[in-house]
């Protein structure tokens, strides 16, 4: 399928001013590299120009006691590189729009300090077309413990700046916020207000951003619109509902043992924007459930379309009932070399049809055509493992490729519930081994036979008690012989059951008359 297509031009509100309005955010992180050290980076956001000459080649960051607020110590962090990351992919690329992203780092030593310590840096400004905040300063922070902390600690580190990082007018959209931690402690995930200014001496209390009217932490993207984070993912999810720049601050508290030792935040801008989805793949209306019998043969037709007649499109059929004989194949192709399917549609009951269309088999479970395509899942339940399974399934699969060589796929399960036949059986009480060709044997019902389940020991003995027949087939004759061969004579035997026939258990004893 084709990727997401932008169809206005991208408003950020860049002005020649002062290359401070191109920031769009960024973050904070402290490496633990021994047991007083750290290293301390700093990731600026901010929107291409051309050139490095907007963004500073060092900045200053502050820590402060994490309790007192008290001032430790600043450092100067020097920028280490820069690179550009183009929005965008292969199939689609914003004309224009890049973010650049300068590293700053620095090493620094802290003393041992149950308080803990927190990082505070402060710029401005904000880019001036933000649609919900009416401040435009940025602080970036951390918290981190105490150096001596067992085992050490290094800071939570957020993924990189997302390559589609843009939200889509009417549409969810999924960013992902999320940190990788390096020491394996549990991560938590919160939206917050974002910070406008620094306190006295640039320590906490940090001022907040102020929001424009009908905007809050509740309404980040305005009423009638969605943005909540996953608490556990870090994964923000938004659906906005007019055109604009809108702050987002996410928060990740780290915990270890139930305890919060530290946090990090992301501050960033991005732009919603009306985005055109291409339709995915549809399946026609085929029954999500299609019973099979045992011990029988049958088939159903699958077939799915992509609304771009001239895309290249796919099915794959998946089934836990391969390893028992089930097969994904084409039926017999028509007169024209194509080949033409029907299903009973699942809402009306009628039957449906898709005829003449090209497709080629690329594998046991793939099939390949133009615009719509077609399967047939056939199977003939002759193994009686079957019968020992539980549940058995298809999985269809639709998709086409993207010019990225991504998969937009569409899933839909048909479950494949096993009809067991139900056999019932019967002992004749008489019987005339005397060559008529009419009731000369004796024997049980034979088409209640079940081949899966059935063993039968059956032994027969005259009114003397003595054993005249014995068998472990469960599909047995007895023509009035002995086991010798010899014609027994007229009278009531006995006939002793124990085992399985019919799928059942049984034990039974009952008389027979053999009359000649």
């Amino acid at each position: 399928m084709k990727k997401i297509m932008l169809l206005i031009a991208l408003c950020f509100g860049l002005s020649a001013d002062s290359s401070a309005t191109h920031i769009v955010g960024g973050d904070v992180h402290f490496a633990q590299t021994g047991p007083n050290t750290f290293v301390v980076t700093t990731r600026w956001f901010r929107y291409c120009q051309g050139s490095t000459a907007g963004a500073p080649t060092s900045i200053t960051t502050r820590i402060f006691d994490n309790v007192t607020n008290a001032s430790v110590t600043s450092i100067t962090m020097q920028r280490d590189s820069f690179v550009n990351i183009a929005f965008g992919d292969e199939c689609y690329t914003p004309p224009g729009l890049c973010v650049e992203v300068h590293y700053y780092s620095a090493t620094v030593t802290l003393a041992n300090n149950p308080n803990g310590y927190y990082s505070s840096y402060n710029t401005c400004c904000r880019n001036g077309s933000i649609v919900n905040v009416s401040t435009n300063s940025n602080v970036w922070t951390a918290q981190i413990p105490d150096p001596a902390l067992a085992g050490g600690n290094t800071s939570p580190l957020f993924v990189q700046y997302p390559q589609d990082g843009y939200f889509c007018i009417g549409f969810d959209k999924a960013i992902d916020f999320s940190c990788f931690d390096f020491d394996g402690d549990s991560l938590v995930y919160t939206l917050v207000n974002p910070f406008d200014n620094l306190g006295p001496g640039g320590a906490r209390p940090f001022s907040l951003l102020g929001w424009q009217a009908g905007y809050n932490l509740a309404n980040i993207l305005g009423p009638g619109t969605q943005c909540v984070i996953n608490s556990a993912t870090g994964i923000v999810t938004a659906r906005p509902a007019q055109l604009g720049l809108f702050v987002i601050s996410v928060r990740c508290d780290e915990y270890r043992n139930g305890v919060k030792i530290g946090h990090v935040y992301r501050d960033i801008q991005m732009s919603a924007l009306n985005c055109t989805y291409n339709t995915l793949p549809t399946f026609e209306n085929f029954a999500t459930i299609s019973s099979f019998t045992f011990d029988e043969d049958g088939c159903f037709d699958v077939v799915a379309v992509d609304q771009d007649p001239e895309d290249t499109f796919f099915i794959q059929i998946l089934s836990n009932a391969y390893q028992f004989g089930a097969t994904a194949s084409l039926p017999a192709a028509n007169s024209t070399g194509r080949y033409d399917f029907s299903w009973k549609d699942a809402t009306t009951g009628g039957t449906d049809t898709a005829n003449n269309l090209n497709i080629r088999k690329l594998n046991s479970t793939e099939f390949e055509g133009i615009g719509r395509v077609g399967a047939r899942f056939c199977w003939n339940l002759d193994q009686c493992e079957i019968l020992a399974v539980d549940s058995f399934y298809v999985e269809v699969l639709g998709f086409s490729i993207g010019c990225d060589d991504s998969r937009d796929t569409v899933r839909r399960r048909v479950v494949l519930p096993v009809n067991e036949p139900v056999y019932d059986y019967n002992t004749p009480n008489v019987f005339s081994p005397d060559g008529d060709g009419i009731n000369d044997l004796f024997y049980l019902k034979q088409d209640a036979y079940d081949r899966c389940y059935d063993a039968l020991n059956i032994r027969i003995y005259n009114r003397w008690g003595q054993q005249v027949f014995q068998s472990d087939d469960a599909k047995f004759t007895w023509d009035g012989n002995d086991e010798s061969g010899a014609k027994l004579s007229p009278g009531t035997y006995y006939i002793v059951l124990q085992g399985f026939y019919g799928g059942k258990e049984v034990t039974q004893n009952y008389p027979v008359t053999l009359f000649r």
